[in-house]
């Protein structure tokens, strides 16, 4: 392990480079030296002592290392609860290993040999991304810690609306539309208050997991690349984790991390079908798919509210409640 020194005079993130091929560790050392505080290894065993006892604040992991995989050691990374950010440097990738490695969060993968530029412009935007999310977890702990203590809800949506604003308006403006049309659905159905604030908190929230996504990925373009669109699809995951140690009402992750499932077990994440599917995603999915439709997200063109309302009809029974479609095209106008 070498650590290598930097200029004192620019605050420096601590990296730490999981690299067994000595050119490509070299090379690494050479580029990332003058900007950040370094520690390098070349096998998985002595990485993970090193996230054991360092400050860590991001990892370059190379997928094949002697003593185990970098897929392996990643999912060890996770399981441990390191708050780390991974950028993935391989030679050998391909699109299943990429896709599987947005889905355990890594901030960025890059094929050898590398850009520069592009290694360095990766590893900015992780850290800057990392620095707004402890903020954002931050906030969100504390929104979470104030739930518990009664806190009121259109204040809660005040704090969330900053939160989503910073990333992008869009989810912001989204996020308002899948809540009202929500709250419109609950206002008709005989719930305790509670599950009903929950359940608008929910919709606020439940594409919190976008934050880390780019920006013309969560604006929904609809000639969307299969990688693109797996991707996108890893957000209720992502979104759930986010959220897992805040002492929310459990409908708020259930909502989060369900509200893609369909009742005919063809959504995700993981194909629930029927009344497996939390009640709370089953009205928030029902409402986002509604926003879907009125303002053409992921579509060809937005349709006026008729036809929308006919649309959801249509889909009672097949990707939606039925009980809860029916009702939704009643009340929405």
């Amino acid at each position: 392990m070498n650590q290598v020194p930097s200029d004192s005079s620019v605050p420096q993130a601590n990296i730490l480079i999981v690299e067994d091929e000595q050119g490509p560790r070299e090379a690494l050392k050479l580029i990332l030296s003058p900007y950040f505080n370094l520690y390098t290894v070349d096998r998985a065993e002595v990485a993970l002592q090193i996230l054991a006892t360092h400050p860590i604040d991001l990892v370059t992991l190379d997928l094949r290392l002697p003593d185990q995989s970098g897929t392996d050691l990643l999912a060890k990374i996770r399981e441990s609860g390191h708050d780390v950010d991974v950028v993935i440097i391989t030679g050998y990738g391909t699109l299943q290993s990429a896709i599987d490695a947005i889905r355990q969060g890594v901030a960025g993968y890059i094929l050898k040999p590398f850009n520069v530029s592009d290694l360095l412009d990766v590893i900015k935007k992780a850290l800057e991304r990392r620095t707004r999310l402890s903020s954002l977890q931050g906030a969100l702990q504390a929104l979470g810690n104030l739930w518990t203590t009664g806190i009121n809800l259109p204040t809660a949506m005040k704090h969330i609306e900053t939160l989503l604003g910073a990333k992008h308006p869009e989810l912001v403006q989204h996020a308002s539309r899948v809540n009202f049309y929500s709250s419109l659905l609950t206002e008709h159905l005989q719930l305790p208050q509670d599950d009903r604030e929950a359940i608008q908190l929910g919709a606020y929230l439940h594409d919190i997991g976008k934050i880390g996504l780019h920006d013309r990925l969560i604006a929904g373009h609809p000639s969307l690349s299969d990688h693109d669109q797996e991707l996108i699809n890893c957000h209720p995951t992502i979104g759930a984790q986010f959220i897992s140690n805040i002492p929310f009402h459990p409908s708020v992750a259930q909502s989060i991390r369900s509200h893609h499932e369909k009742f005919n077990g063809s959504g995700f994440p993981e194909g629930l079908a029927g009344e497996q599917i939390p009640f709370s995603a089953r009205v928030v999915g029902l409402a986002n798919v509604f926003d879907n439709y009125v303002t053409g997200q992921g579509q060809q063109r937005a349709m006026p509210v008729p036809e929308a309302r006919e649309m959801i009809r249509q889909e009672a029974g097949k990707t939606l409640d039925p009980q809860l479609a029916e009702l939704f095209a009643k009340v929405v106008w």
